[in-house]
């Protein structure tokens, strides 16, 4: 037997919310405690109840529900069954995510992406390139929305002016929950913060109402805005917070990122031909389905 479900069955016959301690009380005895390799395996049980508790009450269709949210200590807080139906867990890349997310920001914001391949990396830069790069660039072609007399006027402020050009930078997860949404802002805001909009995306996300402030308190602080993914629908996608616009794009990183990786080159290289053509050749950017 799983874990989560020795700890379902357990809170199933519970007429209280329970403890940690208390839920691997009653583990050791039920005779299921002794054929549950992920108990068996530990020297201390209890760490193992604690991973799974926090695993499955987390997320978009959380297993387990917390009683007492808050300041309270985690191992005092008390849990209870929200639903027998455990979430499939499916090995899936994180690329995977990337045609929903190109679908929906073309439709949201105009804007055509390029997936930038981590792999093409510059050799002498290995190390600190596949830590830097952006998972997705994109860019909505605002000089194009407008007339050709104010184009001629307009396309003089050149590449850096977000009335020619709005750069997107994209962080993809599949999923970000309390155990690793710290980690995960932050190597959005090293990878995006350059771009005049930044944004981390995600396909699970926790819908908790103190774990989305705390990514609003994130967004106040960095600028780093949050997408969650409709993979059933892409349209449908949420922006949960919009990220804060920068009116100046960091030239310096850009240029480093041209120079570490040639998928990035190639992206700045044709929004350069497309201000000066006035044209976009979709077959340069990621396919929207």
């Amino acid at each position: 037997m799983k874990l989560v479900e020795l700890i379902i069955e357990i809170l199933e016959d519970s007429l209280i919310p329970l403890k940690q301690g208390e839920i691997l009380e009653l583990a050791q005895r039920n005779p299921a405690f002794y054929s549950c390799g992920e108990l068996q395996r530990v020297d201390v049980p209890l760490s193992a109840v604690a991973r799974c508790l926090t695993k499955y009450s987390s997320g978009s269709n959380p297993v387990f529900g917390v009683a007492d949210e808050g300041k309270v200590k985690r191992s005092q807080k008390r849990f209870f069954l929200k639903t027998k139906d455990i979430p499939e867990v499916k090995n899936i890349p994180e690329s995977s995510l990337h045609p929903y997310l190109v679908k929906f920001v073309h439709e949201r914001f105009n804007v055509y992406s390029k997936t930038i391949n981590a792999l093409k990396v510059a050799k002498k830069k290995d190390k600190i390139g596949k830590r830097t790069n952006p998972d997705i660039v994109g860019f909505n072609p605002a000089l194009l929305n407008l007339n050709y007399l104010f184009q001629k006027e307009v396309e003089k402020l050149g590449l850096l002016s977000t009335k020619v050009i709005q750069f997107y930078s994209f962080e993809l997860k599949l999923k970000i929950d309390k155990s690793n949404v710290i980690e995960a802002y932050f190597q959005a805001v090293s990878n995006s913060s350059w771009a005049n909009l930044g944004y981390l995306v995600v396909g699970d996300l926790d819908t908790d109402a103190v774990f989305l402030s705390n990514l609003t308190r994130l967004n106040n602080g960095y600028g780093i805005g949050v997408i969650k993914l409709n993979l059933e629908n892409p349209v449908k996608s949420e922006v949960i917070v919009s990220a804060r616009e920068r009116e100046i794009v960091d030239i310096n990183f850009m240029n480093f990122l041209t120079e570490m990786n040639q998928d990035f080159y190639n992206f700045i290289e044709t929004t350069v031909d497309i201000i000066v053509t006035k044209k976009i050749d979709k077959s340069k950017f990621d396919k929207i389905i």
